[in-house]
């Protein structure tokens, strides 16, 4: 009996030992690989709770393994959490100097739901908006937005400003405009242009829905040569479209000759190489100046797993070293599919000089 339970012993043990290596190290393939493969890629948008489910389990039996056990499974536990939730513990900062505030949102299937809270409580200089094709006029005629008294639409992507709106190209350069992954339109702000981008990148709904749930086997064992490896291509070819279409707004980004503003739905996870990839050179406003997960999509789900809650931050503010973030604020609890995100931001150098 004594062998028995020894065996038991090591076998738990190890077990555990796996699934926390396994907990700490998932964050760091996700950020590694993350749309460059597509099992990794569908891993992406589980909700981070699902990885937990083993824990408390795990948790339970560390009790006959003693404390250290407990203490590291605990630590192992929490770690993991904070880098797959992306939890934040900043403070708002103030300024002496001209405060640049920055909203973005997705319209998309809203339905009946309005941001006017969030956008009133905010304030915002500049509202950024995708999926509203067309809606310049309309939006900017609107009593509810009477103190923006600029505007301009391309495509599906509108801006509404207090600032006089320059000009605006389209990323791809030459695309019809339905067809924009972002659009640049140049600002005019106290007599210093700034670029404001704002992105869209391809919904994956239509790719998690084909691939699930075949993918998590082509992008681990579809090796080149193979019948797996041929569907492992196929569906790989929608990431790769992705992470192209990324590092071409970054390079338009990089050359800009202004300070620069990346606002949208970018359809990354914050786990992601996508977002990896952009942070590299950019900065995420909710990273520098954020508070909790910033979690913005799906504002409404049934999912047991997320509380009925968002569990994916897709939806950023980015900007270029010539900007620093003071706040970063997401909307809460309005059942839309996307929530609003807000920043308060400031040059470094030379800013306007009005005060806030």
């Amino acid at each position: 009996m004594t062998t028995f339970r020894k065996k038991i012993g090591v076998i738990g043990r190890t077990c555990l030992l796996i699934y926390l290596v396994a907990l700490i190290l998932l964050p760091l393939v996700l950020k590694w690989a993350g749309e460059k493969n597509v099992a990794t890629a569908l891993l992406l948008y589980a909700p981070p709770s699902l990885w937990f489910i083993p824990l408390p389990f795990l948790l339970w039996s560390t009790f006959h393994f003693g404390r250290l056990w407990m203490a590291g499974t605990m630590f192992a536990g929490v770690a993991a959490s904070l880098m797959l939730s992306g939890w934040q513990f900043h403070k708002t900062s103030s300024s002496e100097g001209a405060v640049l505030r920055v909203m973005t949102c997705n319209r998309g299937q809203q339905g009946s739901q309005s941001q006017q809270g969030f956008k009133n409580s905010t304030r915002p200089d500049i509202l950024v908006l995708q999926e509203a094709a067309g809606r310049s006029r309309g939006l900017a005629k609107s009593p509810e937005n009477a103190e923006f008294t600029h505007s301009a639409s391309v495509g599906e992507h509108t801006i509404l400003s207090r600032f006089p709106v320059l000009g605006s190209s389209i990323l791809p350069a030459g695309a019809a405009p339905r067809q924009a992954r972002a659009v640049r339109f140049v600002v005019n702000w106290f007599g210093r242009k700034i670029s404001v981008y704002s992105v869209h990148l391809r919904t994956p709904r239509d790719a998690l829905r084909a691939q699930w749930p075949g993918a998590l086997v082509y992008g681990v064992l579809g090796l080149p040569g193979t019948v797996w490896g041929e569907r492992r291509k196929h569906y790989q070819a929608f990431w790769d479209g992705q992470i192209a279409d990324a590092k071409m707004i970054l390079e338009a980004a990089r050359e800009d000759p202004l300070p620069v503003i990346l606002a949208g739905d970018f359809n990354a996870p914050h786990t992601g190489h996508i977002r990896h990839l952009l942070t590299r050179e950019l900065s995420d406003a909710h990273e520098e100046a954020g508070s909790g997960c910033g979690f913005t999509f799906p504002g409404v789900t049934r999912n047991p797993l997320s509380l009925g809650g968002p569990w994916l931050r897709i939806d950023y503010i980015f900007f270029n070293h010539e900007w620093s973030a003071l706040q970063c604020v997401t909307e809460r609890d309005r059942p839309s599919q996307h929530r609003a995100v807000m920043a308060r931001l400031v040059l470094r150098d030379d800013p306007p000089s009005v005060t806030e």
